[in-house]
């Protein structure tokens, strides 16, 4: 497990006995397609590798991952992460509990952004309530886990007093810092929501594109992802020319399709495109904005620029978000 300091790695703590779900591990279990696990790797992308902290190595094998065996039996998670520190050779460790399937990239970054700019425990706060499970533990923290240990202290809230922290401010309702802890919650998570569909309407050079771009910060700072369909009244070009998939098409090819490790890209000819459709692709999504479409029957927002400027978009974020929850108390 050798490998320079200064790395930051992932660490997923997975170990207990998740008695709160009649003993099945909340880390294999199913959230839209993919496991919990799934979807905190994905939100670790960007770290150079991702631990597993686990009671025993034998139910986790089959995830092909590092793992640390906790030393400190049944002392809860400050044994897990007091063990991977003494065990992985990496500055720090970006910590999140296994019942965290929503976390996203968004969030961690914002926890790798503060501790660069001061390298000590780094936690997430939404509204008024702390998140230990979630945030950057380095090494400098060890020995205060060693001596709380000794002398049979495991809260957390005391060693984060004693080494001192930071925080990253998320929002109350911030999905991405959620736990699933009991059988309940998780089927209200099961119970998968559809996104809520707003568009940002008007004719043509009325500022929709450059409301839309500042609208999506306005919304992913509450926690929402959010997605974007573009309605083009005119046919457009599918591909950029001078690529592969350019070539592919103009080869006869009626459909192209191009992916990495982290996004994806299909082009098409169809008679039968519409929104709906394109709505598929983006089963995750909070909200979902479309550019164009005044004449739908979705929720929208009139650009009229420059006859009137355009809405504040923090504004127009306030108020799609207290449409959404409305939406979902009539349908759900």
């Amino acid at each position: 497990m050798r490998m320079e300091r200064k790395v930051i790695c992932g660490y997923i703590l997975a170990g207990g006995k998740n008695s709160r779900m009649n003993g099945e591990k909340k880390l294999f279990l199913n959230y839209q397609g993919e496991t919990f696990c799934d979807h905190i790797l994905h939100a670790f992308d960007m770290l150079p590798e991702t631990y597993i902290s686990v009671e025993a190595k034998e139910p986790y094998m089959h995830l092909g991952r590092p793992m640390v065996v906790d030393k400190y039996k049944d002392i809860g998670p400050m044994g897990g992460i007091c063990s991977g520190l003494q065990s992985i050779e990496a500055e720090a460790l970006l910590v999140a509990a296994c019942d965290m399937p929503m976390i996203d990239q968004r969030i961690v970054k914002r926890l790798l952004e503060a501790y660069q700019k001061n390298a000590k425990i780094t936690i997430v706060k939404s509204g008024d309530r702390m998140h230990p499970l979630l945030g950057i533990y380095p090494k400098s923290a060890l020995p205060f886990m060693e001596k709380l240990i000794e002398e049979k202290c495991y809260k957390m809230m005391v060693l984060l007093d004693m080494a001192g922290y930071q925080i990253v401010e998320t929002m109350q309702d911030d999905k991405s810092v959620s736990n699933i802890n009991t059988i309940e919650e998780y089927k209200m998570l099961s119970k998968t929501k559809k996104p809520f569909v707003f568009a940002i309407s008007g004719y043509k050079n009325s500022g929709k594109t450059t409301l839309i771009t500042r609208l999506i910060p306005e919304l992913t700072k509450k926690g929402y992802r959010v997605a974007t369909i573009k309605h083009d009244g005119h046919d457009f070009e599918s591909d950029v020319p001078g690529t592969d998939s350019y070539r592919h098409q103009k080869a006869g090819a009626y459909g192209t399709a191009v992916f990495s490790g982290s996004r994806l890209m299909v082009t098409k000819e169809t008679t039968e495109a519409d929104e709906k459709c394109l709505m598929q692709a983006f089963p995750e999504a909070d909200i979902i904005l479309l550019e164009g479409l005044k004449n739908s029957d979705y929720p929208k927002y009139f650009c009229k620029y420059p006859e009137e400027e355009l809405v504040d978009a923090k504004e127009l974020a306030d108020e799609i978000e207290k449409q959404m929850k409305s939406f979902y108390k009539v349908v759900y």
